[in-house]
């Protein structure tokens, strides 16, 4: 059975977080989490990546996809062209005129630890920490997954 466990590596505009979640029920979590140097590598570098959000497509848009997957003539556009536009929020996107749109970009990792040393580094310390504050906090749960 594997654990219960889940990392997450949290940014916002000034200062990035990563924590070591354990989930009580659906609703509750137990962990430890610790607050990244301004300074990380690993975080400019997510920061770097182009912004979430919606972006509406158009009929020359998913042309432009279809010609680039399909190798068929015409104007080829990448899904990195499309994610270099400035997303919209879901009320700017017209409920009126129904259009595709692009969700993203969201960065998934089977494993933080792969980014970079540094954050493995932090990672296994975290473990430690979420797996004892789970041991002191839930010790009669404890035992079902450590």
């Amino acid at each position: 059975m594997s654990s219960p466990r889940g990392e997450m590596l949290i940014l916002s505009s000034d200062s990035a977080f990563q924590l070591k979640l354990i989930p009580l029920n659906p609703y509750e979590f137990t962990g430890a989490g610790v607050e990244l140097p301004e300074s990380c590598d690993t975080v400019e570098s997510i920061r770097a990546s182009p912004e979430f959000g919606l972006r509406p497509l158009s009929e020359s848009d998913l042309q432009g996809i279809l010609n680039s997957i399909t190798g068929d003539a015409g104007p080829k556009l990448s899904l990195n062209d499309i994610l270099k536009r400035t997303p919209h929020s879901i009320d700017d996107i017209s409920a009126d005129i129904p259009s595709p749109v692009l969700r993203g970009p969201v960065l998934v990792r089977p494993e933080l630890g792969s980014l970079s040393p540094e954050i493995l580094r932090r990672q296994m310390s975290l473990d430690r920490s979420a797996e004892k504050t789970f041991r002191k906090r839930y010790p009669e749960r404890a035992g079902m997954y450590f």
